[in-house]
């Protein structure tokens, strides 16, 4: 959840537009109920095709990392060739506040060129983030707390081809700049944070390139039904880029949709995620972290950075079902696990499980949006409540 709530990308291909009817039973989403005695009779006649459709909405939410936090989030889809062969384009982005005194200014692009020949993807961040980090490995401690403020800028960009069918190769850049770095730790000892080393001085400038390999049949990014998701990375910050010293990632991402029942909408989704460093020493704050992946979403049920190691292995399921016939009111279960490679010995010595259930209410019916209330249980006492917007994967 980047710590804040986020809207997800739209990717409706032309299978998933508007949706009036299931089975019989008119679908519902809380605009319909916000608005029940003021809306007009829908008339016969036929509308436009839209190309362009903006979404500007106000939200709260809340996580552990950031406890109590006010979004602006808008969104912009359109289409750069022929919606019968060309998925909508969609710019996303937010300023949120949160009452850790946490800024954040995201801005996301999925641009598809004409025929979807090629897909840019774009990741850009502007941060003031102050948040605890507890040290290296699955046996750290929560009594190693340390504050970290700092601020970020973050632009990644990428340009896959299309080679076959769903499948998209190519690669991009990655920037990633931290500044005003105050480590606020008052031990008498360094920090686990300062002994470090890498990345921990007053700014860390990293300056790299991706190769990236993408595999996506769902026909709706925002509440997959059905189908599968495969996206390979691989970054590399060589010495001769002007990194302090050459250092190289793996994010290796796949998940997997099951729908039991059209009519009931019953899913299991499941998430295996493996991120890595082969290859030198990542700055402290690039390292892999829980909450601290594309989407800011592993591991509910632990604070957002509370493991932080140079090898993360996750898994998740979740079942989704409906709980009233219109669609207004669903709920999930479900589960993750995540271990963390020891410093040193490079073993995966502690796993860290959570379980945790949740509501979701239907804030579009057309695009099939939900707002995410999860409670998440995790071990040694760890738990929180979740609010966002869409769903966690």
């Amino acid at each position: 959840m980047y710590g804040y709530l986020h809207a997800q990308e739209i990717n409706p291909k032309e299978e998933a537009p508007i949706i009036a009817k299931e089975d019989s039973i008119i679908k519902k989403d809380i605009i319909d109920i916000l608005l029940k005695g003021f809306q007009k009779p829908k008339t016969e006649k036929k509308e436009q095709p839209q190309n362009t459709f903006i979404t500007l909405f106000p939200a709260i939410g809340s996580t552990p990392a950031t406890r109590l936090v006010g979004l602006v989030a808008a969104n912009i889809a359109f289409n750069m060739g022929n919606i019968k062969t060309t998925t909508p384009s969609v710019l996303l982005t937010s300023i949120s506040y949160s009452i850790n005194k946490q800024l954040l200014f995201p801005v996301r692009s999925n641009i598809w060129l004409r025929n979807n020949s090629w897909n840019l993807l774009g990741d850009w961040r502007i941060m003031k983030y102050p948040q605890n980090t507890y040290g290296l490995g699955g046996g750290s401690s929560v009594n190693e707390k340390d504050l970290i403020v700092y601020s970020y800028i973050r632009v990644y960009e990428t340009a896959l081809k299309k080679v076959y069918s769903k499948l998209y190769a190519g690669g991009g850049f990655n920037i990633d700049y931290f500044y005003n770095v105050d480590d606020t730790w008052k031990g008498s000892s360094p920090s686990p944070f300062s002994s470090y080393g890498t990345g921990t001085g007053n700014n860390s400038f990293s300056k790299g390139l991706n190769l990236s390999l993408l595999w996506d049949n769902r026909k709706n990014t925002i509440n997959p039904e059905n189908g599968s998701y495969m996206n390979l990375v691989y970054r590399f910050y060589p010495s001769w880029a002007g990194n302090t010293s050459g250092w190289a990632s793996i994010y290796a991402d796949f998940r997997k949709y099951f729908c039991f029942s059209q009519k009931k909408k019953n899913i299991l989704a499941l998430w295996f995620l493996y991120w890595g460093v082969p290859k030198g020493d990542a700055p402290y704050l690039l390292l892999p972290s829980n909450a601290w992946d594309s989407y800011c979403n592993t591991g509910r049920g632990y604070v957002q950075g509370r493991f932080r190691s140079k090898n993360m292995l996750y898994a998740e399921a979740e079942y989704r079902y409906k709980i009233t016939a219109n669609g207004l009111i669903g709920g999930v279960i479900f589960a993750n696990a995540a271990s963390y490679s020891e410093v040193g010995s490079g073993k995966y010595k502690y796993i860290y499980p959570a379980v945790g259930a949740g509501l979701r209410v239907k804030l579009n019916k057309n695009s099939n949006t939900n707002l995410v209330i999860d409670f998440a249980m995790g071990i040694k006492h760890s738990n929180g409540f979740y609010l966002d917007v869409g769903e966690i994967f």
